[in-house]
């Protein structure tokens, strides 16, 4: 009996299970079929939802080791390839000339999307962690304030109000001194983790520039690197962050490159709750960020295992 192949973890695309040459004849012509029996079928499984997670971490446009990711997983170098056809002669041979591309039948509407990588432990562990620690929930929340005035009853009985999350802050280090396939991954990230942790952002190499949040969706950030990239300043970096901000969490990625402000320093007026600096020399310094140096955090977070992640 022929039968779709479906998955717990992921949608496939519609393709069938086919045993024998019964099944091939009830086949409708130009549906496409993996040919197995039963206890293939999850062997079969694994190897199409491979297909729908590699392509969709590929999507992403981070350039993450995505292949080590999903080996964790259970999805590593061991999985079983099988052919996908649609039409041709069963049992008989073709030359490949019915065989299908995975990407000929695993379109976008396949793809899983950033929320359902990190549902299914793909994302690398830093990342993972930050969104844990972070991620908040931008809509505010309603909170009922038990000596509020009730504007309907005219009485101090309670009533509704909003409270505003604070905001966070992603601070890109685009430096010429920064490994490229960082300045890639980090400008990459910049707009999905701005939207999923609330964050303004901070671009600096030969020039500074704070996005706030609202402008991130409508700002170039991977092309400002060819903009503004290079060197490295401190004058318009000192500028932004004299002004009178508040911050729950920055999470700054660079090097050791400093806009010449340290802690106490009189410049600095960004009150930050939580610090999370990530080093490009990963493993092999405990140093804070250039960049994160002149705030006085609440608590510290070294990330050292994030930079053997990327390609």
């Amino acid at each position: 009996m022929i039968q779709q192949i479906t998955s717990k973890k992921v949608e496939l695309p519609v393709i069938f299970l086919v045993e024998n040459e019964e099944d091939f004849k009830q086949l409708p012509k130009g549906l496409p079929y993996i040919i197995g029996n039963q206890s293939e079928l999850p062997f079969i499984t694994i190897f199409l939802e491979f297909q729908v997670l590699y392509r969709s971490c590929m999507k992403t446009l981070i350039p993450v080791k995505w292949l080590e990711c999903l080996s964790k997983i259970g999805y590593g170098n061991n999985i079983r390839k099988y052919e996908l056809k649609s039409g041709g002669v069963y049992g008989a041979g073709d030359n490949g000339r019915y065989l299908l591309k995975e990407e000929d039948f695993m379109t976008d509407q396949y793809l899983v999307d950033f929320d359902k990588l990190s549902e299914l432990k793909i994302l690398p562990v830093w990342l993972e962690d930050l969104k844990a620690s972070i991620e908040t929930n931008i809509i505010d929340e309603v909170m009922f304030d038990p000596t509020g005035f009730n504007k309907q009853l005219g009485m101090n009985i309670g009533s509704a109000g909003l409270k505003h999350n604070l905001k966070n802050l992603l601070i890109l280090d685009i430096s010429s001194s920064m490994p490229k396939s960082v300045v890639l991954t980090i400008t990459n990230l910049a707009k999905l983790m701005s939207k999923k942790f609330y964050a303004d952002v901070i671009l600096t190499g030969r020039r500074s520039y704070l996005i706030d949040y609202e402008e991130v969706p409508n700002t170039d950030i991977v092309g400002a690197v060819s903009s503004y990239g290079g060197g490295n300043e401190g004058d318009m970096y000192k500028e932004i962050v004299k002004q009178s901000k508040e911050y729950g969490t920055v999470i700054s990625f660079g090097d050791n490159d400093c806009p010449g402000i340290e802690k106490g320093d009189k410049n600095m007026n960004f009150k930050v709750h939580t610090l999370y600096s990530l080093h490009t020399e990963g493993n092999r310094t405990s140093n804070i960020t250039g960049y994160a140096r002149g705030f006085d955090p609440v608590e510290t977070f070294v990330v050292k295992d994030w930079i053997s992640t990327i390609q």
